[in-house]
Protein backbone atom coordinates (compact mmCIF):
# COMPACT_ATOMS: atom_id res chain seq x y z
CA UNK A 1 0.00 0.00 0.00
CA UNK A 2 1.25 3.65 -0.87
CA UNK A 3 0.30 6.24 1.67
CA UNK A 4 0.95 9.60 1.69
CA UNK A 5 3.10 10.03 4.45
CA UNK A 6 2.08 13.77 4.98
CA UNK A 7 -1.69 13.05 5.36
CA UNK A 8 -0.58 10.94 8.99
CA UNK A 9 1.26 14.03 10.33
CA UNK A 10 -1.78 16.09 9.12
CA UNK A 11 -3.88 14.29 11.49
CA UNK A 12 -1.52 13.99 14.02
CA UNK A 13 -1.20 17.69 14.15
CA UNK A 14 -4.83 18.08 14.12
CA UNK A 15 -5.24 15.63 17.14
CA UNK A 16 -2.15 17.55 19.25
CA UNK A 17 -3.48 21.40 18.06
CA UNK A 18 -6.93 20.09 19.94
CA UNK A 19 -5.28 19.17 23.04
CA UNK A 20 -3.65 22.26 23.28
CA UNK A 21 -0.71 20.96 23.29
CA UNK A 22 2.42 22.99 22.18
CA UNK A 23 5.56 20.97 20.72
CA UNK A 24 7.74 21.17 17.88
CA UNK A 25 8.53 17.72 15.57
CA UNK A 26 11.40 15.96 16.75
CA UNK A 27 13.15 14.17 14.49
CA UNK A 28 16.13 11.15 14.98
CA UNK A 29 19.66 11.15 13.05
CA UNK A 30 22.06 8.92 12.79
CA UNK A 31 24.95 9.94 13.72
CA UNK A 32 23.77 12.04 16.90
CA UNK A 33 24.84 15.46 17.08
CA UNK A 34 23.54 18.26 18.99
CA UNK A 35 20.89 20.49 18.02
CA UNK A 36 20.49 24.21 17.39
CA UNK A 37 18.41 24.69 21.15
CA UNK A 38 16.19 27.39 18.25
CA UNK A 39 12.36 25.78 19.31
CA UNK A 40 9.40 24.78 17.65
CA UNK A 41 10.98 23.78 13.74
CA UNK A 42 9.21 21.78 12.07
CA UNK A 43 11.06 18.91 9.89
CA UNK A 44 10.88 15.74 8.29
CA UNK A 45 13.23 12.67 8.23
CA UNK A 46 13.73 9.73 6.24
CA UNK A 47 16.77 7.43 6.53
CA UNK A 48 17.43 3.62 5.54
CA UNK A 49 16.38 1.87 8.71
CA UNK A 50 19.45 0.64 10.95
CA UNK A 51 17.56 -2.48 11.53
CA UNK A 52 20.46 -4.72 11.30
CA UNK A 53 24.03 -5.19 13.17
CA UNK A 54 25.53 -7.37 10.32
CA UNK A 55 28.26 -6.28 7.72
CA UNK A 56 29.90 -8.12 5.73
CA UNK A 57 33.31 -7.19 4.92
CA UNK A 58 35.90 -8.03 1.80
CA UNK A 59 39.35 -7.08 1.66
CA UNK A 60 40.72 -7.63 -2.18
CA UNK A 61 44.14 -7.68 -1.14
CA UNK A 62 46.37 -7.84 -4.65
CA UNK A 63 49.40 -10.85 -4.79
CA UNK A 64 51.70 -10.01 -7.57
CA UNK A 65 55.79 -9.53 -6.67
CA UNK A 66 55.43 -6.14 -6.15
CA UNK A 67 53.44 -5.71 -3.12
CA UNK A 68 54.90 -7.73 0.00
CA UNK A 69 55.56 -4.42 1.90
CA UNK A 70 51.77 -3.30 1.13
CA UNK A 71 50.62 -6.64 2.50
CA UNK A 72 52.68 -5.74 5.74
CA UNK A 73 51.22 -2.24 5.86
CA UNK A 74 47.35 -3.13 5.38
CA UNK A 75 48.08 -6.34 8.28
CA UNK A 76 50.11 -3.44 10.75
CA UNK A 77 47.29 -1.25 9.92
CA UNK A 78 44.02 -3.54 10.47
CA UNK A 79 43.59 -2.98 14.10
CA UNK A 80 42.88 0.76 13.56
CA UNK A 81 39.88 -0.59 11.62
CA UNK A 82 39.23 -3.27 14.61
CA UNK A 83 39.44 -0.23 17.21
CA UNK A 84 36.43 1.80 15.66
CA UNK A 85 34.43 -1.55 15.52
CA UNK A 86 34.50 -2.10 18.62
CA UNK A 87 34.01 1.53 19.89
CA UNK A 88 30.78 1.81 17.97
CA UNK A 89 27.54 1.23 20.58
CA UNK A 90 26.53 -2.02 21.46
CA UNK A 91 30.31 -3.27 20.97
CA UNK A 92 31.83 -5.28 17.51
CA UNK A 93 28.75 -5.66 14.77
CA UNK A 94 28.02 -9.21 13.77
CA UNK A 95 30.68 -9.05 11.59
CA UNK A 96 31.73 -11.95 8.63
CA UNK A 97 35.04 -10.95 7.37
CA UNK A 98 36.90 -12.33 4.06
CA UNK A 99 40.09 -11.96 2.10
CA UNK A 100 40.29 -12.58 -1.54
CA UNK A 101 42.82 -12.01 -4.01
CA UNK A 102 42.80 -10.58 -7.78
CA UNK A 103 44.45 -13.67 -9.50
CA UNK A 104 41.64 -15.26 -11.65
CA UNK A 105 44.24 -16.78 -14.27
CA UNK A 106 44.33 -16.15 -17.95
CA UNK A 107 42.76 -19.14 -19.10
CA UNK A 108 42.60 -20.60 -22.14
CA UNK A 109 46.08 -19.29 -22.76
CA UNK A 110 48.74 -20.26 -20.15
CA UNK A 111 51.04 -17.41 -19.35
CA UNK A 112 53.93 -16.56 -17.28
CA UNK A 113 52.67 -16.94 -13.57
CA UNK A 114 48.95 -17.54 -14.43
CA UNK A 115 49.10 -21.28 -15.38
CA UNK A 116 46.43 -21.49 -12.85
CA UNK A 117 43.18 -21.86 -15.36
CA UNK A 118 41.09 -19.83 -13.12
CA UNK A 119 43.59 -18.26 -10.96
CA UNK A 120 41.92 -18.23 -7.30
CA UNK A 121 38.45 -17.69 -8.78
CA UNK A 122 37.19 -15.03 -6.36
CA UNK A 123 37.47 -17.36 -3.49
CA UNK A 124 37.44 -16.82 0.01
CA UNK A 125 41.29 -17.24 1.82
CA UNK A 126 42.71 -18.35 4.88
CA UNK A 127 46.07 -16.96 3.26
CA UNK A 128 48.26 -18.22 0.95
CA UNK A 129 47.74 -22.04 0.17
CA UNK A 130 44.49 -21.52 2.57
CA UNK A 131 47.34 -22.48 5.81
CA UNK A 132 45.95 -20.57 8.60
CA UNK A 133 45.04 -22.42 11.25
CA UNK A 134 41.87 -20.13 11.91
CA UNK A 135 38.79 -19.11 11.17
CA UNK A 136 37.55 -23.11 11.64
CA UNK A 137 35.21 -24.72 8.94
CA UNK A 138 34.77 -21.34 7.18
CA UNK A 139 37.29 -19.88 4.86
CA UNK A 140 36.01 -16.51 6.19
CA UNK A 141 35.50 -14.88 9.83
CA UNK A 142 32.16 -15.34 12.01
CA UNK A 143 32.24 -12.91 14.81
CA UNK A 144 28.61 -12.25 15.45
CA UNK A 145 26.64 -12.14 19.25
CA UNK A 146 24.08 -15.32 20.24
CA UNK A 147 20.88 -14.86 19.24
CA UNK A 148 17.68 -15.71 21.81
CA UNK A 149 19.40 -14.26 24.93
CA UNK A 150 19.63 -11.67 27.08
CA UNK A 151 22.90 -9.14 27.13
CA UNK A 152 23.25 -6.38 29.56
CA UNK A 153 25.23 -3.80 28.32
CA UNK A 154 26.92 -0.68 29.67
CA UNK A 155 28.67 1.92 27.84
CA UNK A 156 29.91 5.17 29.28
CA UNK A 157 30.81 8.00 27.95
CA UNK A 158 33.78 7.55 25.38
CA UNK A 159 34.36 4.37 26.45
CA UNK A 160 34.29 0.66 24.75
CA UNK A 161 31.10 -1.32 25.55
CA UNK A 162 30.96 -4.01 28.41
CA UNK A 163 28.72 -6.96 29.48
CA UNK A 164 28.27 -7.33 33.25
CA UNK A 165 25.70 -9.75 32.55
CA UNK A 166 23.99 -12.67 30.49
CA UNK A 167 22.21 -15.42 29.84
CA UNK A 168 24.00 -16.88 26.85
CA UNK A 169 24.85 -20.47 26.24
CA UNK A 170 26.28 -22.81 23.38
CA UNK A 171 23.23 -22.99 21.95
CA UNK A 172 22.82 -19.88 21.67
CA UNK A 173 25.44 -20.28 18.82
CA UNK A 174 24.14 -23.03 17.16
CA UNK A 175 22.51 -22.70 13.49
CA UNK A 176 19.11 -23.44 14.90
CA UNK A 177 19.30 -19.46 17.50
CA UNK A 178 19.96 -17.83 13.74
CA UNK A 179 17.48 -20.00 11.93
CA UNK A 180 14.42 -17.43 10.37
CA UNK A 181 11.01 -18.08 10.44
CA UNK A 182 11.36 -19.22 7.21
CA UNK A 183 14.06 -22.10 8.03
CA UNK A 184 17.20 -19.79 6.22
CA UNK A 185 20.13 -19.45 9.02
CA UNK A 186 21.77 -16.34 8.86
CA UNK A 187 24.87 -18.02 10.01
CA UNK A 188 26.81 -21.07 9.73
CA UNK A 189 26.85 -24.25 11.45
CA UNK A 190 29.58 -24.93 13.89
CA UNK A 191 30.41 -21.64 16.13
CA UNK A 192 31.51 -21.80 19.64
CA UNK A 193 30.42 -19.68 22.20
CA UNK A 194 33.21 -17.30 23.28
CA UNK A 195 33.91 -14.26 25.57
CA UNK A 196 35.66 -11.37 24.14
CA UNK A 197 37.88 -8.75 26.36
CA UNK A 198 34.87 -7.13 27.81
CA UNK A 199 33.15 -9.69 28.45
CA UNK A 200 30.43 -9.95 26.22
CA UNK A 201 29.59 -13.10 24.77
CA UNK A 202 30.34 -14.03 20.93
CA UNK A 203 29.51 -17.01 18.31
CA UNK A 204 32.75 -17.33 16.84
CA UNK A 205 34.48 -19.71 14.43
CA UNK A 206 37.85 -19.09 15.69
CA UNK A 207 39.92 -19.08 18.53
CA UNK A 208 43.31 -18.51 20.05
CA UNK A 209 43.89 -15.90 18.59
CA UNK A 210 42.33 -11.98 18.41
CA UNK A 211 40.59 -11.06 15.51
CA UNK A 212 43.31 -9.17 14.48
CA UNK A 213 46.05 -11.86 14.32
CA UNK A 214 43.79 -13.78 12.76
CA UNK A 215 43.35 -11.47 10.02
CA UNK A 216 47.00 -10.82 9.93
CA UNK A 217 47.23 -14.35 8.63
CA UNK A 218 44.12 -14.54 6.40
CA UNK A 219 45.66 -11.12 4.37
CA UNK A 220 49.09 -13.07 3.46
CA UNK A 221 48.17 -14.09 0.89
CA UNK A 222 51.53 -14.19 -1.14
CA UNK A 223 53.27 -12.47 -3.93
CA UNK A 224 53.26 -15.02 -6.35
CA UNK A 225 49.50 -14.41 -8.23
CA UNK A 226 49.30 -13.47 -11.54
CA UNK A 227 50.67 -9.85 -12.93
CA UNK A 228 47.18 -9.74 -14.85
CA UNK A 229 45.12 -8.74 -12.20
CA UNK A 230 40.89 -8.79 -12.10
CA UNK A 231 39.89 -7.11 -9.36
CA UNK A 232 36.89 -5.96 -9.76
CA UNK A 233 35.39 -9.49 -11.47
CA UNK A 234 37.15 -10.85 -8.65
CA UNK A 235 34.49 -9.20 -6.09
CA UNK A 236 31.64 -10.01 -8.62
CA UNK A 237 32.32 -13.44 -8.00
CA UNK A 238 32.88 -13.04 -4.72
CA UNK A 239 29.83 -11.51 -3.97
CA UNK A 240 27.68 -13.78 -6.78
CA UNK A 241 29.13 -17.32 -6.83
CA UNK A 242 27.88 -18.37 -3.29
CA UNK A 243 29.34 -21.80 -3.70
CA UNK A 244 31.97 -23.52 -2.04
CA UNK A 245 34.30 -21.72 -0.01
CA UNK A 246 32.03 -18.85 -0.30
CA UNK A 247 29.55 -20.51 1.37
CA UNK A 248 27.71 -19.15 4.13
CA UNK A 249 29.28 -15.85 3.88
CA UNK A 250 26.70 -13.52 2.36
CA UNK A 251 23.79 -12.10 4.00
CA UNK A 252 20.96 -10.77 2.11
CA UNK A 253 20.33 -8.13 4.83
CA UNK A 254 24.06 -7.56 5.63
CA UNK A 255 26.07 -4.01 4.99
CA UNK A 256 28.24 -5.49 2.28
CA UNK A 257 31.94 -3.01 2.45
CA UNK A 258 34.32 -3.83 -0.05
CA UNK A 259 37.84 -2.66 0.23
CA UNK A 260 40.85 -2.96 -2.19
CA UNK A 261 44.25 -2.66 -1.71
CA UNK A 262 46.44 -2.94 -5.28
CA UNK A 263 49.06 -1.04 -6.67
CA UNK A 264 47.91 -1.68 -10.67
CA UNK A 265 45.08 -1.24 -11.90
CA UNK A 266 41.91 -3.72 -13.08
CA UNK A 267 42.28 -5.58 -15.76
CA UNK A 268 38.77 -7.19 -15.86
CA UNK A 269 38.95 -9.40 -19.31
CA UNK A 270 35.44 -9.45 -21.44
CA UNK A 271 36.81 -11.63 -24.35
CA UNK A 272 39.50 -14.30 -23.02
CA UNK A 273 41.47 -13.21 -26.62
CA UNK A 274 43.01 -10.68 -24.44
CA UNK A 275 44.97 -13.26 -23.05
CA UNK A 276 46.82 -14.88 -26.40
CA UNK A 277 50.61 -14.27 -25.65
CA UNK A 278 51.08 -14.20 -29.26
CA UNK A 279 51.69 -10.25 -30.29
CA UNK A 280 54.28 -7.19 -30.61
CA UNK A 281 54.46 -4.08 -31.34
CA UNK A 282 53.08 -4.24 -34.87
CA UNK A 283 50.39 -6.50 -34.18
CA UNK A 284 46.47 -6.02 -33.16
CA UNK A 285 47.07 -6.51 -29.77
CA UNK A 286 50.33 -5.75 -29.12
CA UNK A 287 52.49 -7.52 -26.46
CA UNK A 288 50.75 -9.16 -23.92
CA UNK A 289 51.50 -7.25 -20.60
CA UNK A 290 50.09 -4.29 -18.42
CA UNK A 291 49.64 -1.70 -21.25
CA UNK A 292 47.15 -4.48 -22.97
CA UNK A 293 44.96 -3.74 -20.50
CA UNK A 294 45.30 0.28 -20.90
CA UNK A 295 45.09 0.63 -24.35
CA UNK A 296 42.26 -1.89 -24.50
CA UNK A 297 40.46 -0.32 -21.24
CA UNK A 298 41.41 2.93 -21.19
CA UNK A 299 40.40 5.59 -22.96
CA UNK A 300 41.76 9.21 -23.30
CA UNK A 301 41.29 12.79 -25.10
CA UNK A 302 44.98 11.49 -27.31
CA UNK A 303 45.17 8.47 -28.61
CA UNK A 304 47.31 5.43 -27.65
CA UNK A 305 50.72 5.15 -29.36
CA UNK A 306 53.09 2.49 -29.34
CA UNK A 307 55.66 4.26 -30.64
CA UNK A 308 57.45 7.19 -29.12
CA UNK A 309 60.24 8.96 -31.04
CA UNK A 310 60.88 11.08 -27.42
CA UNK A 311 60.58 8.39 -25.39
CA UNK A 312 57.27 8.86 -23.38
CA UNK A 313 53.65 10.71 -23.83
CA UNK A 314 51.48 12.17 -21.47
CA UNK A 315 47.16 11.64 -21.79
CA UNK A 316 44.82 12.90 -20.09
CA UNK A 317 40.63 12.91 -19.20
CA UNK A 318 41.28 9.00 -19.22
CA UNK A 319 38.53 7.06 -18.14
CA UNK A 320 37.43 3.63 -18.55
CA UNK A 321 35.94 2.45 -21.81
CA UNK A 322 32.40 1.59 -22.30
CA UNK A 323 30.54 -0.91 -22.88
CA UNK A 324 30.29 0.19 -26.66
CA UNK A 325 33.98 1.00 -27.69
CA UNK A 326 34.32 -1.36 -30.16
CA UNK A 327 38.33 -1.14 -29.02
CA UNK A 328 37.31 -2.39 -25.44
CA UNK A 329 38.54 -6.10 -24.55
CA UNK A 330 37.24 -5.50 -20.41
CA UNK A 331 34.73 -5.57 -18.45
CA UNK A 332 32.87 -2.11 -18.48
CA UNK A 333 33.25 -0.67 -15.12
CA UNK A 334 29.45 -0.29 -14.95
CA UNK A 335 28.79 -4.11 -15.13
CA UNK A 336 30.39 -4.19 -11.04
CA UNK A 337 28.65 -0.72 -9.93
CA UNK A 338 25.11 -2.16 -11.74
CA UNK A 339 25.47 -5.53 -10.23
CA UNK A 340 26.52 -4.42 -6.74
CA UNK A 341 22.92 -2.29 -6.61
CA UNK A 342 20.67 -4.59 -7.98
CA UNK A 343 22.00 -6.99 -4.98
CA UNK A 344 21.66 -4.39 -2.06
CA UNK A 345 20.53 -1.01 -2.07
CA UNK A 346 22.86 1.74 -2.61
CA UNK A 347 23.05 2.86 0.79
CA UNK A 348 23.98 -0.40 2.42
CA UNK A 349 26.86 -0.80 0.21
CA UNK A 350 30.82 1.08 1.00
CA UNK A 351 34.00 0.87 -1.18
CA UNK A 352 37.34 2.03 -0.96
CA UNK A 353 40.64 0.89 -2.32
CA UNK A 354 44.18 1.69 -1.36
CA UNK A 355 45.76 1.97 -4.50
CA UNK A 356 47.70 3.79 -7.00
CA UNK A 357 46.61 7.74 -7.44
CA UNK A 358 45.23 8.98 -11.04
CA UNK A 359 45.16 13.26 -11.34
CA UNK A 360 43.66 13.42 -14.80
CA UNK A 361 46.60 12.08 -16.76
CA UNK A 362 49.07 9.44 -17.15
CA UNK A 363 52.47 8.95 -18.75
CA UNK A 364 53.29 6.11 -20.96
CA UNK A 365 57.84 5.54 -21.21
CA UNK A 366 59.51 2.79 -23.00
CA UNK A 367 60.47 -0.72 -20.68
CA UNK A 368 63.74 -2.10 -21.64
CA UNK A 369 62.49 -3.46 -25.57
CA UNK A 370 61.31 -0.36 -25.96
CA UNK A 371 57.58 -0.82 -25.68
CA UNK A 372 55.22 1.24 -24.31
CA UNK A 373 55.19 1.05 -20.42
CA UNK A 374 53.12 2.85 -17.65
CA UNK A 375 54.68 5.08 -15.47
CA UNK A 376 54.46 5.15 -11.65
CA UNK A 377 51.94 7.84 -10.52
CA UNK A 378 53.37 7.32 -7.22
CA UNK A 379 56.75 5.54 -6.03
CA UNK A 380 59.78 4.66 -8.44
CA UNK A 381 59.53 1.97 -10.94
CA UNK A 382 59.72 -0.84 -11.19
CA UNK A 383 58.02 -0.72 -7.45
CA UNK A 384 55.77 2.23 -7.70
CA UNK A 385 52.30 2.12 -8.64
CA UNK A 386 50.27 2.44 -11.68
CA UNK A 387 47.23 4.85 -11.85
CA UNK A 388 44.31 3.18 -11.15
CA UNK A 389 42.06 4.73 -13.49
CA UNK A 390 39.40 1.98 -13.81
CA UNK A 391 39.22 1.34 -9.69
CA UNK A 392 38.88 4.99 -9.16
CA UNK A 393 36.04 4.96 -11.68
CA UNK A 394 34.11 2.44 -9.53
CA UNK A 395 35.39 3.67 -6.22
CA UNK A 396 33.91 7.02 -7.24
CA UNK A 397 30.73 5.88 -8.74
CA UNK A 398 30.02 3.64 -5.46
CA UNK A 399 30.64 6.76 -3.24
CA UNK A 400 27.19 8.20 -1.32
CA UNK A 401 29.03 11.13 0.09
CA UNK A 402 31.52 12.94 -1.64
CA UNK A 403 33.52 13.62 1.48
CA UNK A 404 33.98 9.69 1.33
CA UNK A 405 36.93 10.51 -1.25
CA UNK A 406 39.24 11.70 1.70
CA UNK A 407 39.63 7.73 2.65
CA UNK A 408 37.71 5.55 0.26
CA UNK A 409 40.56 6.49 -2.37
CA UNK A 410 44.01 6.43 -0.74
CA UNK A 411 47.51 6.18 -2.34
CA UNK A 412 49.03 2.95 -1.98
CA UNK A 413 52.59 5.10 -1.77
CA UNK A 414 51.34 6.75 1.29
CA UNK A 415 53.21 4.27 3.67
CA UNK A 416 50.32 4.70 6.74
CA UNK A 417 47.03 3.23 5.54
CA UNK A 418 45.40 3.77 8.83
CA UNK A 419 43.69 7.05 8.09
CA UNK A 420 41.59 4.95 5.20
CA UNK A 421 40.86 2.52 7.47
CA UNK A 422 39.72 3.87 10.48
CA UNK A 423 37.45 6.21 7.95
CA UNK A 424 35.88 2.67 6.78
CA UNK A 425 35.56 2.07 10.44
CA UNK A 426 33.70 5.40 11.19
CA UNK A 427 31.33 5.08 7.98
CA UNK A 428 30.24 1.05 9.41
CA UNK A 429 30.22 2.90 12.65
CA UNK A 430 27.41 5.52 11.10
CA UNK A 431 25.55 2.58 9.21
CA UNK A 432 25.29 0.30 12.47
CA UNK A 433 24.86 3.32 15.68
CA UNK A 434 21.91 3.62 17.32
CA UNK A 435 18.92 5.79 16.65
CA UNK A 436 19.16 9.15 18.75
CA UNK A 437 15.63 11.27 18.97
CA UNK A 438 17.32 14.67 19.79
CA UNK A 439 14.35 16.69 21.09
CA UNK A 440 12.23 16.14 24.02
CA UNK A 441 9.22 14.19 23.55
CA UNK A 442 5.65 14.60 24.11
CA UNK A 443 4.42 12.18 25.78
CA UNK A 444 7.58 10.83 26.91
CA UNK A 445 9.62 13.52 28.70
CA UNK A 446 12.20 11.77 30.77
CA UNK A 447 13.27 8.48 29.12
CA UNK A 448 15.56 8.09 31.79
CA UNK A 449 12.83 8.16 34.09
CA UNK A 450 10.69 5.76 32.42
CA UNK A 451 12.87 2.84 32.02
CA UNK A 452 14.31 2.59 35.65
CA UNK A 453 17.19 5.04 35.41
CA UNK A 454 18.03 7.73 37.24
CA UNK A 455 15.85 10.73 36.12
CA UNK A 456 17.00 13.56 33.89
CA UNK A 457 14.20 16.35 34.83
CA UNK A 458 12.95 17.58 38.09
CA UNK A 459 9.50 15.65 37.11
CA UNK A 460 7.45 14.27 39.73
CA UNK A 461 7.31 10.53 39.61
CA UNK A 462 4.18 9.65 38.14
CA UNK A 463 4.92 12.02 35.20
CA UNK A 464 8.29 11.13 34.81
CA UNK A 465 7.69 7.50 34.56
CA UNK A 466 5.22 7.91 31.78
CA UNK A 467 6.42 6.71 27.86
CA UNK A 468 3.80 6.79 25.35
CA UNK A 469 5.48 9.26 22.43
CA UNK A 470 2.98 10.60 19.87
CA UNK A 471 4.70 8.99 16.67
CA UNK A 472 4.21 8.04 13.17
CA UNK A 473 6.39 5.07 12.14
CA UNK A 474 6.32 3.53 8.58
CA UNK A 475 8.04 0.76 6.54
CA UNK A 476 8.98 2.45 3.43
CA UNK A 477 10.40 -0.43 0.81
CA UNK A 478 12.94 -0.28 -1.85
CA UNK A 479 9.65 0.12 -4.22
CA UNK A 480 7.87 2.48 -2.59
CA UNK A 481 5.40 0.36 -0.93
CA UNK A 482 4.80 1.51 2.72
CA UNK A 483 3.23 -0.07 6.21
CA UNK A 484 2.71 1.37 9.17
CA UNK A 485 4.26 -0.04 12.80
CA UNK A 486 3.05 0.62 15.64
CA UNK A 487 4.31 1.25 19.27
CA UNK A 488 4.84 -2.44 20.86
CA UNK A 489 2.24 -3.60 23.36
CA UNK A 490 3.29 -3.58 26.66
CA UNK A 491 1.90 -6.75 27.83
CA UNK A 492 4.51 -7.83 26.01
CA UNK A 493 8.27 -7.91 27.74
CA UNK A 494 7.29 -4.89 29.21
CA UNK A 495 6.88 -3.17 26.14
CA UNK A 496 10.42 -3.29 25.52
CA UNK A 497 10.59 -6.31 23.03
CA UNK A 498 14.07 -7.09 21.48
CA UNK A 499 15.12 -5.99 17.64
CA UNK A 500 14.42 -9.55 16.60
CA UNK A 501 12.18 -11.61 18.34
CA UNK A 502 10.32 -14.44 16.47
CA UNK A 503 7.91 -14.60 19.32
CA UNK A 504 6.34 -11.02 18.67
CA UNK A 505 2.47 -10.65 18.85
CA UNK A 506 3.10 -8.34 15.92
CA UNK A 507 5.07 -8.59 13.01
CA UNK A 508 6.67 -5.37 14.07
CA UNK A 509 6.14 -2.59 16.38
CA UNK A 510 8.20 0.74 17.49
CA UNK A 511 9.11 1.49 21.18
CA UNK A 512 11.21 4.45 23.22
CA UNK A 513 13.82 3.09 25.27
CA UNK A 514 16.65 5.02 26.97
CA UNK A 515 20.03 5.07 25.71
CA UNK A 516 22.91 6.97 27.78
CA UNK A 517 24.60 7.75 24.82
CA UNK A 518 21.71 9.70 23.05
CA UNK A 519 21.75 11.87 26.66
CA UNK A 520 24.71 14.73 25.51
CA UNK A 521 26.08 16.29 28.88
CA UNK A 522 25.82 20.06 28.36
CA UNK A 523 29.67 21.24 27.19
CA UNK A 524 31.91 22.64 29.91
CA UNK A 525 31.15 26.02 30.60
CA UNK A 526 28.29 26.01 27.94
CA UNK A 527 25.88 29.14 27.73
CA UNK A 528 23.50 27.19 25.45
CA UNK A 529 20.07 27.56 26.91
CA UNK A 530 18.62 24.48 28.49
CA UNK A 531 22.31 23.78 29.76
CA UNK A 532 23.13 24.28 33.28
CA UNK A 533 26.12 22.42 35.04
CA UNK A 534 24.58 21.54 38.39
CA UNK A 535 20.92 22.13 37.94
CA UNK A 536 20.42 20.39 34.45
CA UNK A 537 23.40 18.92 33.20
CA UNK A 538 21.54 16.97 29.98
CA UNK A 539 21.51 19.16 26.81
CA UNK A 540 17.89 20.09 26.50
CA UNK A 541 17.47 17.86 23.47
CA UNK A 542 19.02 14.88 24.28
CA UNK A 543 16.99 13.50 27.36
CA UNK A 544 18.52 10.05 26.03
CA UNK A 545 15.98 8.60 23.89
CA UNK A 546 16.40 5.64 21.67
CA UNK A 547 13.69 4.28 19.20
CA UNK A 548 13.73 1.14 18.50
CA UNK A 549 12.03 -1.27 16.04
CA UNK A 550 11.57 -4.61 16.97
CA UNK A 551 10.65 -7.16 14.21
CA UNK A 552 10.03 -10.62 13.96
CA UNK A 553 12.02 -10.75 10.40
CA UNK A 554 14.42 -9.00 8.81
CA UNK A 555 12.46 -6.23 6.62
CA UNK A 556 13.35 -6.50 2.71
CA UNK A 557 16.58 -5.26 1.78
CA UNK A 558 16.78 -1.57 0.65
CA UNK A 559 13.68 -1.14 3.71
CA UNK A 560 13.60 2.64 4.93
CA UNK A 561 11.76 3.93 8.04
CA UNK A 562 9.87 7.04 8.18
CA UNK A 563 9.70 8.33 11.60
CA UNK A 564 8.51 11.78 12.97
CA UNK A 565 7.56 12.42 17.20
CA UNK A 566 6.21 15.01 18.68
CA UNK A 567 8.34 16.86 20.52
CA UNK A 568 8.36 19.04 23.55
CA UNK A 569 9.73 23.09 23.16
CA UNK A 570 13.55 22.45 23.78
CA UNK A 571 13.64 25.91 26.61
CA UNK A 572 11.61 27.40 28.73
CA UNK A 573 9.98 29.12 25.91
CA UNK A 574 8.03 32.04 27.95
CA UNK A 575 9.90 32.65 31.58
CA UNK A 576 6.71 34.21 33.20
CA UNK A 577 3.22 32.12 32.15
CA UNK A 578 3.47 29.92 35.07
CA UNK A 579 3.49 26.88 32.58
CA UNK A 580 6.21 24.30 32.56
CA UNK A 581 6.79 24.59 29.08
CA UNK A 582 9.55 21.88 27.97
CA UNK A 583 8.33 19.57 30.42
CA UNK A 584 11.14 19.71 33.13
CA UNK A 585 9.44 20.03 36.34
CA UNK A 586 10.80 23.22 36.97
CA UNK A 587 8.68 26.21 35.82
CA UNK A 588 9.45 30.10 34.89
CA UNK A 589 12.36 31.33 36.92
CA UNK A 590 12.60 28.24 38.66
CA UNK A 591 14.60 27.01 35.21
CA UNK A 592 17.31 27.49 34.40
CA UNK A 593 16.70 28.43 30.58
CA UNK A 594 15.06 31.90 32.20
CA UNK A 595 18.55 33.00 33.65
CA UNK A 596 20.47 32.47 30.90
Amino acid sequence: MKTSFHLVFRILTIALIAAAVSFSWACIERPMKVADPAPNVISDFSALQSTTRDVDLIFLVDTSRSMEDEQILLRQNFPNLVRVLKDISGGLPNLHLGTISPDLGTAPYNSAGCDRPNGDDGRFMKGAGNACVNPVNQNFVVDVEPRGCTIEKLTADGETTTCPSHDCAQANCEQAAFTDLEGTPSEPAGLVLAMDENGCPRCRNYSGESLEDVFSCMADLGIAGCGLESQLEAVYRAVTDRSGANEGFWRENAYLAIFIISDEDDCSVKNTEFYNPIGDINSTLGKLDNFRCTEFGVKCDESWQRVMPAGSMTYHNCAPREANDPLNMLQPVDRYTSMLRQLKDANMILVGAIVGPYGNQLTIGLDVTNYPKMEPSCGVAPNGADPAVRINAFVEEMLLDEDDVSWALTSICSGDYSAALVGLGNRIKEMVEVQCITTPLAGCPDPAAANGALPLTHLPSEDAGVCTPLCAVQDIDADGNVTEIPQCPVDYQGGHPAKRDQSLPVAKCFHVTFNPECAVPCPENSTLRGCDPVNTPWYGPSRGAEIIISRRADPTPGTRAKIACAGLPLTEKLCFDGKDNDVDGLIDGHDPDCSN
